[in-house]
Order: structure tokens, then sequence, then C-alpha cells
């Protein structure tokens, strides 16, 4: 049995204890970004199939899924409280294929998940992902390098540098995410254009 001077301890630390709690700030809830899928395109015949979307290579900023911010003049920082849905490299793997599949020009499209057999593979490199202020005015930019490769050879069949950027209409995070699904719609569009073009051109070469 605890005698008095044990119990008036315990309780002035549970009071303590109840009172520590009590001062913890509440956690602000972190939003989860998602940019808009790609549009649907079923009007035409298929032009190019069995391709392997990879996972793109990135630094390590870019292997988060924070939504990266560079002020005029000052180090690259992030977005309180809002994330992507995904990591960046996975976020990008991910809409491509998608836009990919949505297409009826394409066949076949797998991503690295998923190890089935593929003609071609998607290899490419994020090195820009995130939102700029070059005259004061919030712009999001992709940029990266993207090759075209032979499954079975390995040899590199089309490359090509990919820089993109689109002015938001403010420094919202809502208006940032809607400039980067219009962005990414924009790259999905350059990229399968460039797809048909490199396909095209490796088939003629391989008669």
């Amino acid at each position: 049995m605890l005698q008095p001077i044990q119990r008036l301890v315990l309780l002035s630390l549970l009071a303590l204890t109840t009172t520590a709690c009590s001062l913890l700030p509440a956690s602000d809830p972190v939003q989860s970004w998602t940019p808009a899928p790609a549009p649907v395109t079923t009007d035409t015949a298929v032009q190019l199939s069995d391709l392997r979307v990879l996972r793109p290579q990135a630094q390590d900023l870019l292997n988060g899924n924070h939504m990266l911010v560079v002020p005029q003049g000052r180090p690259v920082s992030v977005y309180k409280n809002a994330r992507w849905s995904a990591p960046i490299p996975n976020l990008w793997r991910d809409h491509l294929v998608d836009a990919l599949q949505r297409d009826s020009r394409f066949a076949r499209i797998s991503s690295d998940e998923i190890r089935v057999a593929a003609r071609y593979e998607l290899v490419s490199r994020l090195d820009r992902f995130q939102t700029e202020y070059p005259e004061g005015q919030p712009v999001v930019v992709i940029r990266g390098y993207l090759q075209l490769v032979d499954a079975g050879s390995r040899a590199i069949i089309a490359e090509r540098a990919l820089e993109l950027s689109r002015p938001a209409d403010s420094a919202e995070v809502s208006a940032v995410v809607e400039a980067f699904s219009a962005l990414m719609a924009q790259s999905a569009e350059e990229v399968r254009d460039w797809l048909l073009a490199a396909g095209t051109q490796a088939v003629e070469a391989a008669r």
C-alpha cells in the first residue's frame, strides 16, 4: 500500500504528465495531391507496342513526395503541409504509363513494377520537378532526359532532353497542382509523339 507521501508524488507526476500532453501543439493535416490523368485517345490504330516504362533516376531531393519550391535567390524549400500522393519518380512514371495506356496508338504498355516481356524500354532521368520564381512569379518546371532503349540488345534507339515550364495562376498549392497537371499533360503528349517517331524509325531501320 502506498504511503501518503508516495501517493502525493504519484498524483503530482500524473498531473504534470497530463499538463505536458495538453501543451503539445496539434499537428496540421497534410494534404495529398495527384495531378489530373491524361485524356483518352481512342480513334487511331496501334503504332507502337511492347514498351516498358522505367522509374526515372532522380537526385535525393526529387526522390521523396515533397512539393519542392525554389524562391528567388533562396535555397530549395518545400510547401508546408502538402505532399504529392507518391514519390515524384513514381508519380512521373505512373502518369506516363497511364497516358500511354489511354492512347490507342500504343499497346501492351507496362512499368518496372511488374516485369513482363517488352521489346522497348523508356529510360528517363528527372532533374527538376519543382516550382520556381524566376521573376517573382510562380512557374512550375519539369526538366529531364529520355532514352528509348532496345530491351534485348540494350542499344539506345533514340534520346532527347525534356524541358518544360508553365506559370501558375498564384502561389497557392491548388494553383501549383493545377499548373503541374497541365504541364504533365503537355509532357505526356510530347513523349508520346517522340516515341511514335522514334519507334517508326527503329522499325524502318530494322527492315
